[in-house]
């Protein structure tokens, strides 16, 4: 089947007309108002394609408003239940196939990409699957159960028979290329980007106001973590960090007390939250639970630092919110992070490395309030360069 969808050529576009702007269907996972996935980051990739590209967008799950910017065509496919939804998605390229559309980008979207190579043969369309990161970095406590087997099979099979496999950034082609054994020349690069509009710095009487809101003192250093809360991002590490760096000689001679807050949900949250019950750490650790992204704009730009001890990533939107929002980072090189923050970007830890971390966010407390909000501008500069909606859609549109 992988040679026969490979039969069309990649060129032609989804148009009747020569010349004409090419047609693509970008199928969203989950799109809601209250939307704690970074799925919330689409719309204004969207409306920056738009300008160049005839979009209809599928959305699978969620309550999608009525319109998208940019958008010519907004589906919701149908159906609940696994049946129905299977259904419901061949209703859906049924629909597009008929509006013109025969180019899709999906991101994990699992069932609809099996849809789509099931009924090629009807509709000869193009896949443009995005995959980032490495599957096989789970906890050791983790079996490598029946289901987990089965749904790595299934990954693998549809990475090979997709037209061309996405991922970013750059240190991330070669490796993922080698985890699915996808040839290098169906290999393509598309970055991740982030708003610089809704993520931005706060001026200081508007951060103060954020902070005064959340309940955090003036005096705290307020390292942030956003993420899921399980093994891959690190999650087992932030206790003992916050531990290392709050009673480090050189924080507390800067008169700080440091406080770790956690933003996210996952199958790590009771461990943190037993973690955060500890009287040792008097309060210091808050679980604030699964956050709109909508409302992560303040936190990232309220809080000092963000911390990511992630052991796995790909191309991390954490790392561009925070950057976005003028907020230091300190991350491992785990996946893409690096090409993210730049190579000569110092609070950068190895996989793992506990002392590094700590190490990085006590140089961080110690430096002054101003220093740290240079080097916060200096990382937003790069995020609007790099990683804008308008870029990323430069490189999705030159994809087609």
């Amino acid at each position: 089947m992988a040679a026969v969808m490979q039969g069309r050529t990649h060129s032609e576009p989804d148009s009747a007309q020569p010349g004409s702007r090419p047609r693509l269907v970008y199928v969203v996972p989950h799109l809601s108002e209250d939307e704690s996935e970074h799925f919330a980051h689409i719309p204004a990739l969207l409306a920056a394609l738009g300008q160049r590209v005839d979009v209809a967008a599928a959305v699978e799950r969620g309550n999608p408003p009525a319109q998208l910017a940019g958008v010519r065509l907004l589906m919701r496919v149908p159906g609940r239940h696994r049946i129905g939804r299977m259904l419901g998605t061949a209703l859906t390229v049924h629909r597009l196939s008929r509006a013109g559309y025969r180019t899709y980008f999906l991101r994990y979207s699992t069932l609809f990409v099996i849809v789509l190579i099931l009924t090629y043969p009807l509709y000869r369309h193009r896949i443009l699957l995005w995959r980032s990161g490495l599957p096989d970095v789970r906890s050791p406590e983790q079996p490598r159960t029946l289901r987990l087997r089965a749904h790595e099979f299934v990954n693998l099979l549809t990475a090979r028979l997709v037209h061309c496999l996405v991922t970013g950034p750059e240190t991330m082609v070669p490796l993922m290329a080698g985890v699915w054994g996808v040839p290098s020349q169906r290999m393509r690069l598309l970055y991740n980007d982030v708003d610089a509009e809704r993520f931005a710095p706060l001026d200081e009487a508007a951060r103060d106001g954020a902070r005064t809101e959340l309940g955090w003192d003036e005096q705290e250093f307020i390292v942030l973590f956003v993420h899921r809360l399980s093994y891959r991002k690190g999650v087992t590490l932030l206790a003992p960090l916050l531990d290392a760096v709050a009673s480090a000689p050189q924080v507390r001679d800067c008169g700080l007390q440091v406080r770790l807050v956690v933003a996210g949900d996952g199958p790590d949250r009771p461990r943190l939250e037993r973690e955060a019950a500890d009287p040792a750490r008097s309060g210091r650790m808050q679980l604030l639970g699964s956050v709109p992204n909508r409302d992560l704009p303040r936190l990232y730009a309220a809080a000092d630092v963000v911390v990511m001890p992630s052991y796995e990533e790909g191309f991390p939107r954490v790392l561009l919110e925070a950057m976005a929002s003028g907020t230091p980072v300190v991350t491992t090189d785990a996946g893409g992070s690096v090409d993210v923050v730049g190579a000569d970007y110092p609070y950068v830890a190895p996989v793992g490395d506990l002392d590094a971390l700590a190490g990085h966010l006590r140089s961080l407390a110690a430096v002054p309030h101003a220093d740290r909000c240079e080097l916060g501008l200096r990382l937003r500069h790069r995020a609007q360069r790099e990683f804008s909606p308008e870029r990323v859609a430069a490189m999705l549109h030159a994809l087609l």
